[in-house]
């Protein structure tokens, strides 16, 4: 009689334990809006939703690096559109002083304009984002790219682009170089030192019309291909715009996906689990009933 009652002590204490943790883990779930609390639960899920976190997080980070190359890429298509209408400026006085008529103290007065054109064109060349970096120095971004000395104008930065992922498998550029904004002509000059030629030989006023035209025309042929050059540049920015767009639809629908997966993995239908609550107080209150009537029992039986 001793050893039963002490198995079925034994036995109902792990019961009434094992019950009433499922009532308190039942409890906890309605309380967090959780069915995972723990891995141990269901430990595929649990493995699931770490993977879908971490690739929304990756995705997500994907969509803030996007984020800033179409801030970058719409600043450089802004200050490329204002090289345009300097070069646009530079043309107009290239005509004026295209003209047998003029006096030295007229293209001493286009020369100075000039002189503030290209001192303007340099500026633009130089710009930078709202972080101080260079837009057209390619990887090396805190490198002024172009430098003015007594020389010339020179190139400091980098051909390279610098690159950031903006989707599994795909970098884009946030910044390039600008050398191939300014081509050379076949006298390795390009619009910078073709300026300073320029400026140099309308103040000198030694030229004769002819000679100044010959020169001219070299400007002119730099302008165009220089314009050709910055069009070309916002051609590819228009089209890595619209591949941002596309990425950014693309992403927000596998953004969709993953929190619905992880929803599924992880919400709580309260639903079910309150019924499943009723339905574990029920089972461990008989229990608690049946231990207690037993436990009575046996004790008025030792007592007889």
């Amino acid at each position: 009689m001793r050893i039963s009652t002490q198995n079925f002590y034994s036995g109902s204490g792990a019961r009434l334990s094992d019950l009433q943790a499922k009532v308190g883990q039942t409890m906890q779930q309605i309380a967090s809006g959780s069915k995972l609390l723990t891995p141990s639960q269901d430990p595929a899920a649990a493995v699931r939703a770490l993977d879908v976190t971490q690739s929304m997080a990756v995705r997500e980070q994907f969509g803030k690096n996007r984020e800033s190359l179409r801030s970058n890429m719409g600043l450089a298509d802004i200050t490329l559109t204002s090289m345009q209408d300097n070069l646009a400026g530079i043309n107009e006085q290239v005509i004026l002083a295209n003209n047998s008529t003029r006096t030295s103290e007229d293209l001493a007065s286009i020369a100075i304009v000039l002189k503030g054109q290209q001192e303007q064109m340099l500026g633009l060349a130089n710009s930078t984002d709202s972080s101080g970096n260079y837009l057209f120095a390619g990887q090396k971004s805190t490198t002024q790219p172009f430098q003015s000395d007594a020389s010339g104008v020179s190139y400091l930065g980098d051909d390279q682009p610098q690159l950031v992922q903006v989707e599994t498998g795909r970098e884009m550029a946030i910044r390039e170089g600008g050398r191939s904004l300014f081509p050379k002509d076949s006298n390795d000059k390009d619009l910078f030192a073709l300026l300073g030629q320029t400026i140099a030989q309308l103040e000198d006023g030694s030229l004769s019309p002819a000679q100044r035209a010959d020169s001219l025309k070299t400007l002119s042929q730099s302008i165009e291909s220089t314009q050709v050059a910055l069009s070309s540049r916002q051609t590819a920015i228009g089209v890595h715009l619209g591949e941002l767009d596309r990425l950014d639809d693309l992403s927000g629908a596998r953004l969709l996906q993953n929190t619905q997966e992880l929803n599924a993995l992880q919400d709580l239908d309260y639903n079910k689990t309150l019924s499943d609550l009723s339905r574990q107080q029920l089972s461990l209150q008989a229990a608690q009933k049946s231990f207690q009537m037993v436990s009575s029992l046996s004790l008025f039986n030792y007592l007889g």
